[in-house]
Formats: structure tokens, sequence, C-alpha cells
């Protein structure tokens, strides 16, 4: 409706407007306002504006409160756009950090049912090895060590033979490499023989001439000094030999001995290593054993030390208090401060106490599984006896039926969303008709409702709220006495002592999570059935769950403390066997160290023979040559210092010996290239014989890894009880942890599955905000054009209130000016010469013959404009001064001028007088009137003062007339 108001006005305004926008302002002057019988329909015109003003105004007030109230609304939509945004990352990043979780807890659940099939398998052959643990069996690997022992030394023997193959062969290679390298010499000494019997052929032949005979002779006397020196060498070179040829035979036998001694201590340190880990295998397994033990007696320990009691200091007076209150005609029409005072005390008196096991255990409040379910209620079912034990009531029964309840109306109250501070009467009478009990009513449930700004519970939470529920139940002031009775099992109305046996148990659930919700409300629920409340046995089963009792708990403790001693004497010995394996394999690694290095030494010890066998040969080979070189040079002395016949003896023989040394060094060389290809073969040999070797070192080590082998199956076999034991642990405490990570895991998963949903219900509600937030920018933006609308409108109406204000002044200086105009007028005509039309008169009226007006300006009758003279806007003629001239000034000025007047001729024309003086100037003065034309010429005394202003009198003139005409 205020669309179509407003509608309606902005039209009405917008034709208010166009009277002015369709109207000529210049047109909108005084004539146009009514007078006389239309001043009524003036008024209504004017009411009519006023109020065309006020509805623009008005609607341009309502037109910005709808877009205040829209931008308004707009900004909401956009906050609550944005912060359902942020919710939705929000969801997200729960999604995201939530599915890291869950990938976390499968892993965990992964590996711990990797570690329960480990387990499981050592297990297996744990067991599968004590069935073979036989005394026929252990025999047979005893004697199996004993062969595998033999094996041992027989690779040790083979491998020790095959090394000594590899060194016998070496020997050979390099008793071979020594004769290449005597052949190699042999060559150089050949040649170095060809090379000198060359130079004793030419040294003949320059012994020839007479001018080399003391050269000869000199020659001869050196070389018989160096062949002396030359056999001294040889004798000690030979010394030298023997000498080296001994050392090296106790150097190879110091390396035989030290390769030996390494052998046997890499073997030792071999095996130790081998023994060492295996201990330190078997000590770790044992501390496993013995950390699981203590965990479990320190979980016993903490359990017991943190046993939850309920205890009732006065009995009587409790019984008191809940009669006092509960019976009677009217409920707690005979309570007393009394008894509120001892219900106070005995609240005060009992708290929860937490253990470490139960605060480890992550549990998901809304989906318990049966065997938290079970722990929950048994430990409800304990503290709940403990009350009625010392109230002197029967007990409550945990059984399979009453379990199923507690999960069937737990899950209910999941399923039903409930978020209410009450019970949901519906879900449990579904679960207790499922369940073949009496339905139609809450008739089994007690509750607790707790606050938590953590939706994250663990199992001692859980329990907390059941203790704190019961002990608030129990002892609650007023209507918690109602509580009390159901959980005593006394029927209505009835005295405390009349408390029956039912079956029990407990569960939890949480409140749905709201948005900006500052806690968490979490429920305890307690449920109690009486026997005559079952309606179909086949339904609710009444057999019996056993509970852990605290004797159970000291036997458990007993037990586990019994397996802790028998695990600790485990451990100590496997830590004296770790120790005394750690020292042997240390003592071994220090002698394999010693004798690795006696071996680097032995084997650092230079090689003396070939060095030795070679400067001897060396020494032979000079001899051998320096004395034939003596021979040459004594035969060239004897042949200076004979005839020509002698010397060309000596020629000829240095000839034949050349041809004998060319011989041996072709011999040389010959056997030079036998010993190479000896050597070759040998290094072949040496090579086959080292693989052998290899080989034979490796089955040394095969050898080895099969005894090791064997005297593991035979350790097995001979502790394959403790073996079967320790599986069995090791399987038990896999089992164990793979059951807590199994519970989180599900956990996570619906921790998950509710986040997920809470991301879909975020989505919505961005889809939902958005779409909200669209549409009122849409209804923004359309009071935005509205408010313009209403605006133009009203601006419309102030401008042409602005444009009516503005001709009223204009009209208003307008008739100002005619009027004062006009009193200028008639003025100017009083005082003097004036235009009258075209026409300048007198102040008589009397018309000046021989002037005119003609475009403002005074015209003579022959045409010329008048100087000296103008129209004012008056259509008063006057001076340059400004004064206007009448007839008397002009009398007064000519007489002053000494000039002579004509008659005043006065003539009529059609009825009208008109003054015709004409003036014959004698001299101009400076004061003179002005002139026209030459100087001669004679000028007609008004036509020479009157111009000017004629037209524009005349203008004014018509315009007045027009004005009342048009009146």
């Amino acid at each position: 409706m205020k669309k179509k108001v407003l509608t309606t006005t902005i039209a009405t305004g917008l034709m208010a407007a166009g009277v002015l926008t369709t109207q000529n302002p210049a047109s909108a002057k005084a004539d146009t306002v009514p007078t006389g019988d239309n001043a009524t329909s003036t008024n209504e015109v004017a009411t009519q504006k006023s109020d065309a003003k006020t509805i623009a105004q008005d609607n341009v007030s309502t037109a910005q409160t709808n877009l205040d109230k829209a931008k308004a609304d707009t900004q909401n939509a956009s906050d609550s756009l944005q912060q359902a945004k942020v919710n939705e990352t929000t969801a997200q990043k729960a999604v995201d950090e939530q599915t890291g979780k869950v990938s976390d807890a499968q892993n965990n659940v992964d590996k711990a049912q990797a570690d329960v099939t480990t387990a499981q398998n050592g297990l297996t052959a744990a067991q599968e090895n004590a069935k073979n643990a036989t005394e026929t069996n252990i025999q047979a690997a005893k004697d199996n060590v004993a062969t595998q022992e033999q094996n041992v030394a027989t690779a040790q023997d083979q491998a020790k033979q095959a090394n000594d193959a590899v060194t016998e062969q070496a020997n050979k290679v390099a008793d071979a490499q020594s004769n290449v390298d005597k052949a190699q010499a042999d060559v150089t000494t050949a040649q170095n023989n060809v090379n000198a019997a060359q130079k004793t052929v030419d040294d003949a032949k320059a012994a020839m001439d007479p001018a080399n005979v003391q050269a000869t002779v000199d020659a001869a006397n050196k070389a018989e000094a160096q062949v002396n020196q030359d056999k001294q060498n040889v004798a000690t070179a030979q010394t030298n030999l023997e000498n080296a040829k001994t050392a090296d035979a106790t150097r190879q036998t110091n390396i035989d001995n030290a390769q030996k001694a390494v052998n046997t201590a890499q073997a030792n340190v071999d095996f130790s290593t081998k023994q060492a880990q295996e201990m330190k295998d078997q000590l770790n397994k044992y501390q496993g054993i013995k950390d699981a033990a203590q965990k479990e007696v320190d979980g016993l320990n903490d359990k017991l030390a943190n046993v939850n009691t309920i205890t009732i200091s006065d009995v009587e007076a409790y019984k008191k208090a809940f009669n006092d209150w509960y019976t009677g005609s009217k409920r707690g029409e005979n309570w007393t401060e009394e008894d509120k005072n001892f219900l106070n005390d005995f609240m005060n008196s009992n708290t929860y106490k937490g253990n470490a096991a139960d605060k480890n255990i992550t549990v998901d409040i809304n989906h318990l599984t049966a065997d938290q379910i079970k722990e929950l209620s048994l430990f409800s079912a304990d503290l709940l006896n403990q009350v009625r034990n010392q109230l002197g009531l029967p007990k409550v029964i945990v059984t399979e039926g009453s379990l199923k309840l507690a999960k069937d109306v737990t899950d209910n109250y999941v399923s039903d969303n409930w978020d209410k501070f009450n019970h949901d009467v519906d879900g449990i009478s579904r679960a207790a008709e499922e369940n073949g009990l009496l339905s139609g009513g809450n008739f089994y449930e007690d509750a607790i409702f707790s606050s938590d700004f953590s939706e994250a519970s663990t199992m001692d939470d859980l329990k907390s709220i059941l203790y704190t529920g019961i002990v608030t139940m129990i002892g609650g002031s007023g209507d918690e006495m109602l509580h009390a009775a159901g959980l005593l099992g006394v029927d209505f109305g009835d005295d405390i002592s009349t408390g029956k046996e039912q079956y029990f148990s407990a569960g939890t659930s949480m409140f749905p999570i709201k948005e900006d919700q500052m806690w968490i409300t979490k429920m305890g629920h307690f449920f109690n059935v009486s026997k005559d409340y079952i309606r179909d046995s086949a339904k609710f089963s009444t057999t019996e769950v056993p509970g852990t009792s605290t004797e159970d708990l000291v036997t458990q403790l007993n037990t586990t403390k019994a397996k802790l001693a028998s695990a600790t004497d485990a451990l100590n010995k496997a830590k004296d066997a770790d120790t005394q394996a750690q020292q042997i394999l240390a003592k071994n690694k220090a002698e394999l160290t010693t004798a690795q290095d006696n071996l680097t030494k032995a084997q650092n010890v230079p090689v003396q023979t070939a060095t030795a066998q070679k400067v001897l040969t060396d020494a032979q080979n000079k001899l051998a040559t320096d004395t034939k070189i003596n021979e040459d040079a004594q035969a060239k002395k004897e042949a200076a210092l004979g005839d020509e016949a002698a010397k060309q003896k000596v020629l000829d023989q240095a000839n034949a010996n050349l041809a004998t040394a060319q011989k041996a060094l072709t011999d040389a060389q010959a056997k030079q290239k036998v010993a190479e290809n000896n050597l070759s073969a040998e290094k072949a040999k040496l090579a086959s014989l080292q693989q052998v070797a290899n080989e034979k070192i490796q089955d040394v080590k095969t050898a080895q890894v099969a005894l090791d082998d064997a005297k593991n199956k035979l350790a097995a076999l001979e502790n394959a009880p403790l073996l079967v034991k320790a599986a069995e642990d090791k399987l038990v405490a896999a089992q164990k942890a793979l059951d807590p990570v199994e519970n989180v895991l599900v956990s996570e998963k619906a921790k998950l599955s509710a986040l997920k949903q809470d991301l879909v219900d975020a989505q919505a509600d961005v889809t939902t905000a958005q779409k909200n937030y669209d549409e009122k920018l849409a209804i923004q933006t359309k009071a935005q054009t509205d408010l313009d609308n209403a605006k133009k409108v009203l601006q419309a109406i102030y401008d042409r209130e602005a444009l009516e204000t503005q001709i009223a002044a204009q009209e208003k200086a307008r008739e100002e000016a005619e009027k004062k105009a006009a009193e200028e007028k008639a003025q100017a005509e009083k005082n003097g010469y004036h235009v009258d039309g075209n026409k300048v008169v007198d102040e008589n009226g009397n018309q000046v013959s021989n002037w005119t007006v003609k475009n403002g300006q005074i015209i003579d009758n022959k045409g010329k404009v008048v100087s000296g003279l103008t129209i004012n806007k008056a259509g008063a003629v006057v001076n340059k001064t400004g004064q206007q001239i009448n007839s008397k000034n002009v009398v007064d000025n000519l007489q002053a001028n000494k000039r002579t007047q004509a008659p005043v001729v006065q003539s009529k024309v059609a009825g009208k007088t008109y003054v015709s003086t004409v003036v014959a100037p004698e001299k101009a003065k400076a004061n003179a009137l002005p002139q026209t034309g030459e100087k001669e010429s004679k000028t007609t005394l008004v036509g020479a003062i009157l111009v000017g202003l004629g037209s524009l009198v005349g203008l004014f003139g018509l315009g007045r007339k027009k004005n009342i005409n048009n009146k």
C-alpha cells in the first residue's frame, strides 16, 4: 500500500513540476496573477502547491526512511552472509582437520592391527616351535649344531688351504716377475755390451792413430781398476742377498701367522656380534614384557587408590530425611531444616576420584560402544549398591536386557536431536516397547544434565558425570527425592524401607551443538527396571552381566605383580646375558683390531730378496761388462804400444766381440719374451686361486650362518615355554593396544560425519544468506531509486518556487523602475526640454520645431546630430554637465554670449503650438551652446538642445501603454 501511495505522490509532484517546465518563465509576470473573483481560485492553487510540496517532502522523508531501513537490512544480510561464509570456512577447516585425525587414527589402527597380526604370527610360530620341542628334536638340534660346527671347521680349513695356495702362487708370481725383471736387466746388459763392443771397435780404429796411444794406456788402467771394484761389489751383494732371503722368509712367516690370527679373531667377532644382537633382542623383549606388566600394575594401583565410594554418615538420618519429604499426604510437608542440612553435608562429603587409565580413554559420548556402556553401567551400579547396602535395600543388577535398553534409549535421544532439559518420553517409550517393557511413559529413567565447554569426552569425564548424578539425586533437596526414590526402588509415596531389587544400566548423550552456543550440554542417564514392568521376557534378558569388584582388582593386581616379578627376573637375567655378550664382543673386537694391526705391520715390512737379487745381478752384469771393457782396454793398450799388425789384430778381435755381443742381445731379448709370457700365466693362475679362496671364505660365512641358525633353533626349542609365554604376552599387549585406537577411530569418524553435516548445513546457510542478501540489496536499490525520484519531485517544486520568487522580484523591480521612470519623466517634462515621442518639447509642452529625435539622438532640420546635448533616461535634454535645458537658461545663455535673439515665433499646426527660436551666433564661446554643421550655419536652438532619450522614453512609454492596454 505504501508503494502505491508513494507512486501516486510522485506522479502528483511530477505534474506540479510539469507546470514549471512547460511554462515560459518570461511570461510569468504580474498580469498572470488573478484578481477579484479569481482570488479564491488563486488561494486554491496556492493550497494545492503547498499540499504538493508537503506531500513531496513527506515522500522524500518516507523514501529516506525506507532506504535507511533497506540499507540496515542489507547490511544485516551482508553481515549474516559474511558470518555464514566464515562459518563455512570454519566448518571446512574443521572437516579438513578432522579428516587428518581420522587418517591418523586409521593409521594407528592399521599399525596396531599389524602389530596384532605380527604378534599372532609370532605366537603361532612359538606354539609350533613348542610342539616340536621334544627331546628327540632337541637332541637332533644339538646334533645339527655339532654338524654345523664341524662344517664351519671344515670350511675354515678349506679356506686356509685356498689362502695358502694363493700365497704360494703369489710367490710364484713374484718369482716370475723377478725373472722378467732379470731378463729385462739381461737385455739391458746385452745392449750395453753391444754398445761397449761397438765403442771398442771404434776405439781400436782410433788406437791405430799414433796420437791416441797415451789415452789408450790411461783407459786401460782405469778399466782394470773398475774391474777390481766391481768384484768387491759383487761379493758384498752376494752377502746382502743371503741376508735378504733370510729376512723375507721371516716376514712371510709373520704374515701367515698374523693372517691366521685375523681370521680367527674375525670369526670370533662375527659369532659374538650375532650373540650380542640376540641378547639385545632378548633384553628388549623382556624389557617390553616388564614395562607392560609394570604399566598394568600401576594402572591397577591407580584404580585401587581411586576407587569411588558413596558413604552415608548417618543411615537413620538419611532415612528420616527421605521419609520426611517423600511420605505423607503432601510431599515435603514433614521436611525440616535438619533434613536439608544433613543432605547438604552428604553431598559435600562425597566427591569423585578419577584415575589415569580412564583419563586416557577418549569416547564419543553419543555413540558409546557396547563395552563402554557396560563399563559405565557396572561403575554406576557399584556406586548405587554401596548406597543400597548401607540402607539395607536389595541391590540393582546389570543385565544384558538393561544394557540394551540403555543403548536404545540413548540412541533415541541422539536421533531425536533432543535439546530440552527434560526426558525424551517418546524415545524412552519406544525403546521400552522394543525391549518388551511397559511403555506409554517414562517409568525407567533418571537423568542429570551437565554443562561443559568442550564436546570432547573421556571415560573419566563420563564417570564423573554419573557419579555426580547419583550423589545429587540421592542427596538433593526437594524434588530430587523423586530421583532418589527411582534409584532406590521405592514406589510413589512409600517408605524408604520398601525399596526393591531392580535391573539397572547407565548411558550418556549430548545436546546437538548450535551456533554461538557457549557450552555443551551433556546428559547422564540411569535406568531402573522393576520386574513387574517386564511384559515380554523374550525381549528383555535378565542374564546378569558380571562386574569387576575391588576384590577382583586386588586379585588382578596380585597376579600382575607376580607376572611383573617374573618379568623383572627374566629382564635381569637378560641384562646379565646382554652385558656378558657385550663384554665378549668388545674383547673379540679388540683382539681383531690387534690382529689386523699385526697383519698390517707384517705386510708393511718390505720384501728384500728381489731388491738384493737385482743389486747382485746388476753388480755381476757390471763386472762382466767392465771385465770385457778391461780386456778390450788392455788389448788396446797392448796394441797401442805394439806394431801395426798387433793393432790390426785388436781391431779384428773387437769386431768379433761386437758380433758376439749382438748375438747375446738377441738371445737376451728372446729370454725376456719367454719370462714375460711365464709371468702372465702365473698371474692368471693367481687370479683363479684367489677366486677359489674367496669362495671358500664365503663358504665359511655360510657355514657360520648355518651354525648360528642351528644354535638359534636349539635355543628356541630349549626355551620354547618361555618364548610361548612371551609371544602370548606380546599378543595380549597388541590386542589391548588395538581396542583404544579402534575406539578412537570410531569416535573420530563419528566426529567427522557430524562435522561434514555441519559443513553441509553451513553451505546451505551461505546459500540462504546469499539469497537473502540479494533480495535485500534489490530492495535497497529500489528504495534508492524511489528516494532519487522523490527528491527530483521535491527539487522540481523547490525550483518552481524559486522561479516564481525570482519572477515576482523581477516584476516588482520592473514596476518600481517604471514608476521611477514615470516620475523622472514627469519631472523632466516639468523642468525643461524633453522628448515626447520623436519630438522635442519645452516645459510648457510646446514643440521645438527644428529638432527631432532619431535613434536616441537629437537631429536638426538639416539632418545633422546636434552636438553637446544628450537625452537622459528620463527623456530630459541635458548639456555636457548633465543639466536639463529649458527656455529660460537657453535665453540666459544667449544673452551671456551677446547673441541676438530673434523673436520667438509661435505657430499652431493641427491644433498644437510650436515654438521656433532662431539664433544667429557671432562667435563660438567655450560655454556656448553646441552647434551643428558649419560655423557659419544657422542652427535651430531647440534642435541643438534636444537629443538622446526620446527613443528610450518612447520605449518605456510604449511598454507602459502595453501594460495599460493589457490591463
